[in-house]
Parts: C-alpha cells; structure tokens; sequence
C-alpha cells in the first residue's frame, strides 16, 4: 500500500488499496483534508519544539512535497473511488431496465385478464386530444369491441363536436391498445407501439 507522506511522530498517512467497493470498516479511517492539514500541522508544532533550528525548513518541504501532494492523491482516489460507483449504478440500470420492462408487460397483461374493462378506461384518456374532432373512428380487438359498444354511448359523450363515431375491429390489435383516426390524423395507442416508445427510450438512456 503507498503512502501519501510519512509524519515525524503520528506514524504515515496512506492511501487505500484499489477496491471497487469501500468497506465500512475502511472508509471510516479516511481522513478529510481538513483532518491531514490539522494532523501536519500538529507534528510539526512538536518537531518545532524539539528542533527549532531545522524547523522552518521541514515546514517547507512539509508543504510542498509532502501535504500538497498528499492531498492531491487523497483527492484523486476519492474522484476513483466515485467514477466506479457511477460506473457500477450505470450498469445495474442496464440490467434492471429491460427485466422491469418485461415485468411491466405481464402486469399489463395480467390486470386486463382481470377487468377487461380496462379498455374503456384506455380509450378514453386516448380520446382526450381529440374532442373538438368531426369524424373519429376507433380500432380495437374482437374482445375490446364487444365491451366498447357496450359504452359507446359514454365515450361519445365526451366527443363535443363529433358527426361520425366508429368502432371497428383491426384483427392484428392486442387486446388493451387501440387506433384512433381522425380527420386531422391518427393517435397510435397499441400496446406493440408503446412498448416500442419505452423500449427505445430505454435504449437511449442506456447509450448515456
């Protein structure tokens, strides 16, 4: 283990060995620059006592090639010691990221299994860009459109402006997403492609 500068009488200050992770009982032991300067300072008041006529020199060296450089190996291991724990915080998200997206698919999954009615809900926070709109026409699954006739009338209440409203079913559309078209465009709210947005997304955050 190197040291950063011995002290004439409270022993030597060295720096910690090259772990990944900082044990407790080792992190405890590292002192602060405040700490080290204090620590110098301290020895070398006693040094004075005994030696004056060598004294003003040792200072000196003491802070010019022992302190200073000290310090500056102190520091640097402390930014070593924080750019491994940044590097390993970095590649836990990479793992974690795509297990919670594939969890976060089966809870989907499972809760629409449990209230299929999930859909009605689903359908009319995607309609709320589109209220002011004439013609809307809405693409679900077989099962999601048997339950959203069954509240057409509700979700048109909420269209103001609408002249013609459609529910049709799109054979490739899983169950819980849906295709809304307008004469102004179309709102993409299949479960394929929000799972892509979050997907990319997550590709992206881990390209950082």
């Amino acid at each position: 283990m190197s040291k950063y500068f011995s002290l004439i009488y409270s022993g030597e200050i060295r720096k910690g060995s090259d772990e990944k992770v900082i044990p407790s009982n080792a992190l405890s032991d590292l002192l602060s620059a405040t700490d080290v300067l204090k620590k110098a300072k301290e020895d070398v008041k006693t040094y004075l006592q005994k030696n004056k006529e060598d004294c003003q020199q040792f200072l000196e060296e003491a802070k010019e090639a022992g302190f200073n450089e000290g310090l500056t190996q102190f520091n640097n291991q402390i930014l070593h010691y924080e750019q491994r724990i940044k590097k390993m915080e970095h590649e836990l998200q990479k793992m974690i990221l795509p297990l919670a997206l594939k969890a976060a698919k089966k809870i989907v999954c499972h809760e629409l299994k449990l209230d299929p009615e999930t859909i009605v809900d689903i359908v009319k926070q995607t309609l709320k860009p589109v209220t002011q709109n004439h013609h809307i026409k809405i693409f679900v699954s077989k099962e999601d459109k048997e339950i959203l006739e069954k509240k057409k009338k509700e979700l048109r209440e909420m269209l103001e402006m609408v002249k013609t409203f459609v529910i049709e079913e799109k054979e490739d559309m899983s169950q819980g997403g849906c295709i809304i078209e307008t004469e102004a465009g179309i709102i993409n709210a299949s479960l394929e492609n929000q799972w892509h947005s979050l997907e990319v997304a997550f590709e992206a955050f881990m390209k950082r």
